[in-house]
């Protein structure tokens, strides 16, 4: 199971890196980067009080489709936390390159 999650986690972040290329400001490119690291990789509990977690995107497709509502705030604060967090980390990430 956790290498199942460490394998998710890095194709995760893979994809995400190849997103933020296709735009070359550097602001943008950041924002790009942390949303889709965010929808990738943020994690929940599945149900409320349970022990299990799920991706946070399969989460919010279920419960806006076929599962009963719990909630979208419940999951919309955890994942905008995580956004914000991961879009400082990448402003750092893509830094502008010196001309020096």
């Amino acid at each position: 199971m956790i290498f199942f999650w460490f394998l998710y986690f890095l194709i995760s972040l893979f994809i995400s890196y190849l997103l933020s290329f296709f735009v070359d400001n550097r602001i943008l490119k950041a924002m790009i980067f942390a949303i889709a690291v965010s929808l990738m990789c943020s994690v929940w509990f599945k149900i409320p009080g349970a022990k299990d977690f799920a991706p946070i995107i399969s989460i919010f497709l279920l419960e806006t489709t076929i599962l009963e509502n719990n909630g979208l705030q419940r999951i919309l604060r955890p994942l905008s936390l995580i956004s914000f967090i991961v879009f400082i980390f990448a402003l750092f990430l893509f830094k502008k390159k010196s001309k020096s």
